[in-house]
């Protein structure tokens, strides 16, 4: 009776039971990353020399009246017990390319949580690399503020990533697999909402579908590629290349790490 009593309270409520008696194993998850590019332009183009810091002000009222206050991507994150595919879903954003720097707007990411290791595709010099490297594993502090993402009860946590950057998180443990978008991972569930506030970066779930025992995660062909290179490789290059270009804002530095 009781069991019947929750199922009858998940059917017709569906928020409320995932928060606290429904436990999913499997799922595919919608993120939004929204980037305040009012907020970013004067530090990523005002002092890059694209536009000479006489003509910044017109340039930036003109990019206000004509732009969105927001560049938003969608992404889907796959996953089961112990892998998570993380990949675009839908169209993107143009916004870093009018300035010749497309990078992380096609970001995909398999991770294998059971190894603690993970392979990344991402743009670099407008080319694609692969990377092969060990998850950073994240400090984070607990706290008890609660907050409700896609229909999840998820909680609050905030870390300091490059020893530096202060991030806040929100996780469910109503989702055992402990991942998140991009490579945010170490909580005890996955992680449904991760602003970095300074940046004006975030990451939010607005959605979940639920995945049946027969649907498998697919493999990615990135995956296969026999070049593959280190994480701090990538860094490096794409520092290189941002400062060729005096594009290497603190900005764009914290953007390509995610």
């Amino acid at each position: 009776m009781i069991r019947l009593f929750f199922i009858i309270i998940f059917l017709l409520t569906g928020k409320f039971a995932y928060s606290q008696y429904y436990f999913v194993e499997r799922g595919r998850i919608i993120f939004e990353r929204k980037v305040n590019t009012h907020a970013i332009l004067p530090e990523v183009i005002g002092e890059s020399g694209i536009v000479a810091k006489e003509e910044f002000v017109t340039f930036f009222q003109k990019y206000k009246a004509d732009h969105p206050q927001f560049w938003i991507d969608s992404f889907q994150l796959i996953f089961n017990h112990d892998s998570i595919l993380y990949k675009p879903a839908g169209s993107i954003s143009p916004f870093l390319h009018g300035i010749g720097v497309p990078m992380a707007d096609r970001n995909q990411v398999l991770t294998d949580l059971s190894s603690f290791q993970f392979f990344a595709e991402k743009n670099a010099y407008n080319e694609q690399k692969v990377i092969r490297d060990t998850l950073t594993k994240i400090r984070w502090k607990l706290t008890d503020e609660i907050r409700e993402i896609a229909g999840f009860e998820c909680r609050r946590a905030n870390a300091l990533i490059n020893d530096s950057i202060y991030i806040v998180a929100f996780y469910t443990d109503a989702i055992k697999t402990k991942g998140g978008p991009e490579l945010f991972n170490g909580l005890p569930g996955m992680i449904l909402g991760v602003a970095i506030p300074h940046y004006h970066i975030s990451y939010f779930a607005t959605r979940f579908e639920a995945l049946s025992k027969s649907e498998k995660m697919t493999t990615p062909n990135f995956v296969f590629q026999k070049s593959k290179i280190k994480q701090i490789d990538y860094f490096e290059g794409m520092l290189n290349y941002l400062k060729d270009k005096n594009l290497d804002s603190p900005w764009m530095k914290v953007f390509i790490r995610l």
